[in-house]
């Protein structure tokens, strides 16, 4: 029968808390990939742009110095100036104090406040280019003074290699404390990952070992439904089982054998003399006794109070039969000893045979029934074959 997933964890509420339990830690092992995706995407795209800014960095100083160019188009040079400083300025606030800036697509997206490792890069750079911020302004009006544009391109190509190398250093933090969170994010995956193992597998090792506790009291429970409580042997049930496999096999095979019905004589006034304390003892000892006369394809059970049944398989012929029931009538006899002075105990044997009997199981034992009544009519301490 299988047994109940319940059982095998004590109760339902144990049940219900393991599976919580299991599937929160399996949440939290999904929602962490999922944070460490975003993370990474966002640390992605804040390199992309601190890379961006050392080439808008490169743009605004070549746009201005082609504004300052004899002959060149002011107004296409003026444009560009404004366009890759604008975007440079804003990217560099949006690092500096977080906020919005364009991506390489030309939507807007948010970036974090870098961190203190980075903040000092960013702060530098936003004081040199604090200058050129006016010159922006200028260039966006008709009509820019020229005599500024060229202060302007003249300051960006002095401190254009310390801004690029201020973003260089704004790009490698950025990388590290990427490599950073992700280290961190990764171990406290792992963290949620092992305590969802390690919940699976006590739920696993739990039911396993309620399984062989509950497996062992099945067992312990059928084999106390199959056995005789007070003397131990197989009680009616387990020898019905037992006997019927047997005689299916015989009535194939055509084997012959023999059934025994025992019934004890004077059992009763043992009983009523010294008790059902003492009547118990007896009743042991002769199950002992029958089980050491039988051989060890034989079954043999206690059916009713002081009723027993042997099914003897290959046990055949007059002669075989007679001295096997004899034996058992000496274990029977020589029991009550001198703890029960005047008191005389016996047997009555039926015996049915098959295959000469048939190789019903209850036909038999109503042959045997009848054959054992013979033989206590006749006096008991005998045997009589149906």
């Amino acid at each position: 029968m299988p047994i109940p997933v319940s059982a095998l964890l004590g109760s339902p509420r144990r049940l219900v808390a393991a599976i919580v339990m299991f599937v929160a830690l399996d949440l939290t092992v999904l929602l962490i990939n999922l944070w460490i995706a975003d993370q990474v995407a966002r640390d992605a795209v804040a390199i992309n742009l601190a890379g961006r800014q050392r080439m808008l960095s490169q743009q605004t100083t070549k746009a201005l110095l082609l504004a300052t160019a004899p002959n060149a188009s002011s107004d296409t040079a003026h444009q560009e100036f404004n366009e890759a400083f604008g975007l440079f300025r804003r990217t560099l606030n949006a690092f500096a104090e977080g906020g919005d800036t364009l991506g390489g697509d030309g939507n807007p997206l948010r970036l974090d406040k870098v961190g203190d490792a980075g903040a000092p890069a960013v702060e530098t750079a936003r004081k040199l280019i604090a200058p050129v911020e006016g010159i922006a302004f200028q260039a966006a009006q008709p009509r820019a003074d020229a005599s500024e544009l060229s202060l302007a391109a003249d300051y960006m190509v002095r401190h254009n290699r310390e801004i690029l190398d201020l973003m260089n250093t704004l790009t490698s933090v950025l990388e590290q404390e990427s490599v950073r969170r992700t280290h961190e994010l990764r171990a406290i995956q792992t963290g949620a990952f092992v305590l969802a193992l390690a919940n699976f597998l006590l739920i696993i090792f739990g039911m396993l070992d309620k399984y062989r506790s509950v497996e062992a009291d099945s067992r312990r429970w059928r084999e106390m439904a199959r056995h005789d409580p007070l003397t131990g042997i197989a009680n009616r049930k387990a020898f019905v089982e037992a006997a019927e496999g047997i005689l299916s096999r015989a009535r194939i095979d055509s084997q012959a054998g023999t059934l025994l019905l025992l019934d004890l004589d004077g059992f009763k006034p043992i009983n009523d003399s010294f008790g059902h304390l003492a009547g118990d003892q007896i009743l042991i000892s002769l199950a002992d006794s029958f089980e050491s006369a039988a051989r060890a394809t034989d079954i043999v059970a206690r059916i009713g109070g002081d009723e027993f049944v042997m099914l003897c398989p290959a046990l055949h012929g007059n002669r075989d039969i007679a001295l096997f029931c004899e034996r058992i009538i000496a274990s029977v006899v020589a029991v009550p000893g001198n703890d029960f002075p005047s008191c005389r105990l016996g047997i009555s044997i039926g015996v049915s045979c098959y295959p000469d009997n048939g190789y019903d199981l209850n036909h038999l034992l109503a042959l045997a029934d009848q054959a054992m009544y013979k033989a206590k009519g006749a006096g008991g301490n005998r045997w009589h074959t149906a």
